[in-house]
């Protein structure tokens, strides 16, 4: 574990999964962590601070206005800033596939309210904090699913692509303001059980064959790139969709 060097980072959906990845990668290099979840993360603050990071449990619906701007006023009392915030939470392990003309208006709305209305709640809880100290990083998290175009999977499919679009024109928003927004497009992490039990056998190896890297991704795969972005090291760059995916897709 690095030594605190007090910037602050929030991660949506950082309870469990790949938001806990990021969550644990993040503390030992150094960030206070708020993982914001509406999971209860209390068991990954546990491990941060038993390993000597700082870290805080946020209870987040990012679905909601004021949750979210608790979510933000929570942080900031804290630690009174917030440097990064990681847009990690989404509606993907429940969304059922479905052809296009059997998907319900329920199911569309949710993947909407989630992913991308949720996307934007977080961007604007934490705005006030980044413009008044004139920096911050964003992360959206977008999907190989866009440029693989995933049949039955339409209504995630068109709420993925949506990130991109919305990550390219905030960039242009906020960058008088020295915030970089930028996405992250994953491949297929086979990281929860319950999923991964509701696939088709042949799913993981068909998406591996395809890949460059041929092999299964992991969630650390996912890390090195999130600590690029949300570091300084990438301070000019705005705007990306950047790929990790094993060589999947160039594009």
């Amino acid at each position: 574990m690095r030594k605190p060097n007090g910037e602050v980072v929030v991660i949506t959906g950082g309870a469990n999964g790949i938001g806990r990845a990021y969550s644990t990668a993040l503390a030992d290099a150094g960030y206070r962590v708020a993982i914001a979840d509406i999971a209860d993360p209390t068991d990954a603050v546990a491990e941060i601070l038993d390993k000597g990071g700082e870290a805080l449990a946020v209870d987040v619906d990012i679905s909601s206005p004021e949750s979210t701007e608790a979510m933000a006023r929570r942080v900031v009392e804290r630690w009174g800033r917030i440097d990064g915030l990681i847009n990690n939470a989404a509606y993907f392990t429940t969304v059922r596939k479905a052809p296009f003309d059997e998907l319900t208006v329920e199911e569309w709305e949710k993947a909407f309210r989630v992913n991308v209305l949720g996307t934007w709640l977080c961007c604007k809880a934490v705005f006030p904090t980044m413009r008044e100290q004139s920096y911050g990083k964003i992360i959206n998290t977008s999907s190989m699913v866009v440029p693989t175009a995933v049949p039955m999977f339409l209504h995630y499919v068109t709420s993925k692509s949506a990130i991109i679009g919305f990550t390219r024109s905030l960039a242009h928003e906020l960058g008088r303001y020295g915030i970089a927004v930028n996405t992250i497009s994953p491949c297929y992490v086979p990281h929860d059980a319950s999923y991964v039990a509701r696939q088709d056998d042949a799913m993981g190896a068909a998406i591996i064959s395809e890949r460059a890297f041929k092999r299964e991704m992991t969630q650390s795969d996912l890390v090195g790139t999130v600590l690029y972005l949300i570091g300084h090291g990438s301070d000019f760059v705005t705007g990306q969709n950047l790929f990790v995916n094993g060589g999947r897709a160039f594009t």
